[in-house]
């Protein structure tokens, strides 16, 4: 009888012991949940407030949510290797007599702007920035800057469909005279000594490593630069390469997009 009173005394014992441990293990799971719950709910309050707020937010290298949405996505991108002749070509076709000088620039520019030749690029357009253009001035034929902003329109368009903030484009080079092209040839892989496409005033360079973010402050080094960005660029510049629009290298050493347009 005794005996049989220390086993259950035994099993009580036993029991007890297994129900506190589920109770812990249900409150501490709970309590991991609610922790994670709450973390991301911070998280996404502060980065709403940073956005309306224009808060400059910098990320990691991949640690950048708004680079994770984009990865995830299945983007159809063309190869974009049109070959440098079929640039100059079309540049040709529809572009300014080269300058040989960027004196004799300075001088012919304001005739070509009066007679609709050139037409300038805006400092703040809605979807574009202009990079530090230390070898070429911000000014195409006026069909180029069509296009250039039809890019951003687009480009922006598939943010959306995300629901993704506004970046903007970085544009890095535009109008380039003979003496700026043979400059900047002695620094620049891509840009050599041969003729280019850029001083008739049709092509343009869109940075595919650099975005400006809605509050236009640049990352840091070592932080986030929005690389998965290009996707969505690169799709716009297959589809509209695909329609006839353009043309477009993608260029390694420089990580820039070389666009010329097609009438």
């Amino acid at each position: 009888m005794l005996l049989s009173c220390k086993y259950s005394n035994f099993y009580r014992t036993m029991r007890r012991s297994i129900l506190f441990s589920l109770y812990f293990f249900v409150i501490g799971f709970c309590t991991c949940l609610v922790m994670i719950a709450l973390v991301r709910f911070w998280s996404d309050n502060e980065r709403k407030e940073a956005k309306q707020s224009g808060k400059a937010s910098f990320y990691k290298l991949g640690q950048c949510p708004d680079c994770k949405v984009i990865s995830t996505r299945h983007w159809k991108v063309g190869r974009l290797k049109d070959k440098l002749d079929l640039h100059l070509e079309s540049a040709k076709r529809m572009g300014i007599t080269p300058f040989a000088t960027n004196a004799e620039m300075e001088e012919e520019l304001p005739k070509l702007l009066r007679r609709r030749k050139l037409k300038a690029l805006e400092e703040n357009a809605d979807s574009y920035r202009l990079k530090n253009l230390t070898h070429s001035q911000p000014y195409l034929v006026p069909e180029a800057v069509e296009l250039l902003e039809e890019i951003g329109v687009r480009f922006h368009d598939k943010l959306k469909e995300l629901n993704l903030p506004p970046y903007y484009l970085m544009v890095s080079s535009v109008l380039r005279t003979d003496e700026s092209q043979q400059g900047l040839g002695k620094r620049n892989i891509n840009a050599t000594q041969n003729e280019s496409s850029h001083i008739y005033g049709t092509s343009f360079d869109i940075s595919y490593k650099e975005f400006l973010p809605k509050h236009e402050k640049p990352a840091p080094e070592g932080f986030c630069r929005h690389d998965m960005m290009r996707h969505p660029l690169a799709e716009v510049l297959t589809e509209m390469s695909e329609e006839g629009r353009c043309l477009v290298i993608r260029e390694v050493k420089q990580a820039c997009f070389h666009i010329t347009v097609l009438e």
